[in-house]
């Protein structure tokens, strides 16, 4: 009796084994498979320095795009793919002269734009754990629900949130060790 446990248990512990792999499979060697078009616009939600940080990472790897910190709906045209990078500053939406609800409002417009227009939304998180929480999760949370794909560093997926937003969705989700990192990630999807 107890042989006929242990080999059940093991049969059941290589199979949770293979369908764990399975997922991560689907989540992690994903990217290879998105591709994003070009020409393309990086802007922020929430007004951290991070839309920023996105768009010299770009330009350090050839990727020619437009930068708008505050970018509105109506200036799309022409745009294949909108990346937003996401996290909240306070000194970041006091400088662009925009409260939270503005900026939900600008954001929600212009992901309701990007959907309207068939623009693919690329989601980007480089702020680690420590750019995550009340004011943060306000920005993340309605961008990730909207997104074609997701870009973030390990730091930011500490908790697992973004692969299981990812997993929920059913979108494909590139997690990079760091944010210089970033830039390659970009480059892959736009260059597949």
């Amino acid at each position: 009796m107890k042989e006929g446990f242990t080999r059940l248990s093991g049969l059941f512990a290589r199979m949770v084994f293979i369908s764990l792999a399975c997922i991560a499979a689907t989540v992690w060697a994903a990217p290879g498979s998105f591709k994003a078009e070009m020409p393309f616009a990086i802007s922020s939600c929430g007004q951290s320095l991070d839309a920023e940080t996105v768009s010299l990472l770009a330009k350090r790897n050839k990727l020619d795009h437009s930068f708008n910190n505050v970018l509105k709906a109506s200036e799309l045209q022409g745009i294949k793919t909108l990346v937003i990078a996401m996290g909240g500053s306070a000194k970041g939406l006091g400088e662009a002269g925009i409260d939270e609800k503005g900026e939900l409002a600008r954001v929600t417009a212009l992901l309701d734009a990007a959907k309207k227009n068939n623009i693919k939304v690329v989601a980007v998180h480089v702020g680690g754990d420590s750019r995550k929480g009340a004011l943060s999760d306000k920005f993340i949370d309605p961008v990730v629900a909207k997104a074609d794909f997701l870009i973030v560093t390990e730091d930011s997926d500490k908790s697992g949130s973004f692969t299981k937003s990812a997993q929920a969705r059913k979108i494909q989700i590139a997690v990079v060790k760091k944010a210089t990192d970033v830039g390659t990630a970009l480059k892959d999807i736009f260059t597949k």
